[in-house]
């Protein structure tokens, strides 16, 4: 099975990486569904549910979670959104399968813009819950991914060619697998 792990700090662009890859077929299944589902489930902010889940059932938890989603008869999947090496090894033992990790970086301007324009619930409204948000992320491990990524996608030009980009790699990793 090839495993494509999308990971970035909030903004930088993951959620459009896994559109491209939905575009092509593949299966997307995002780990942050599993911490909204629980934010809605408990009553809590999605941010609240993040570090409960991990505080409840350790680093691994919120990996452990979107295995179970993962489509059983699939060849290929993409998982959007780790944010540990720890959630790296949860699904490369379960999977019995390295993963394939792309790290999707965008200046902190853009991001932060991104995000007040996306409008979700929990993204941040100020330059301030942006920082915060960036350093619970940090925290969490996502800085350490960056140094196990196999591909780092620069997400600073137009849209068109963030996605390009994306799909290059995307298709190449496909056609590798075969």
């Amino acid at each position: 099975m090839l495993v494509i792990v999308i990971t970035g700090l909030p903004g930088s662009g993951k959620t459009i990486a896994s559109d491209v890859a939905r575009e092509l077929g593949l299966p997307v299944v995002t780990m942050g569904d599993v911490i909204r589902d629980e934010a809605v489930r408990s009553g809590i902010s999605s941010s609240m549910a993040s570090v409960t889940l991990r505080l409840r059932g350790g680093t691994r938890a919120i990996a452990y979670r979107t295995l179970e989603k993962i489509p059983k008869q699939s060849n290929v999947v993409v998982i959007d959104g780790a944010r540990s090496i720890r959630e790296i090894e949860a699904i490369e033992e379960a999977l019995s399968t390295k993963v394939v990790l792309i790290y999707v970086v965008a200046p902190w301007r853009a991001r932060f813009e991104r995000l007040l324009r996306r409008g979700r619930p929990d993204d941040p409204k100020t330059i301030e819950d942006f920082l915060m948000r960036d350093l619970r992320e940090l925290r969490y491990g996502l800085g350490d991914l960056i140094a196990r990524a196999d591909y780092i996608l620069v997400n600073e030009s137009s849209i068109e060619e963030f996605r390009e980009g994306v799909r290059r790699i995307l298709t190449s990793l496909i056609s590798q697998a075969k």
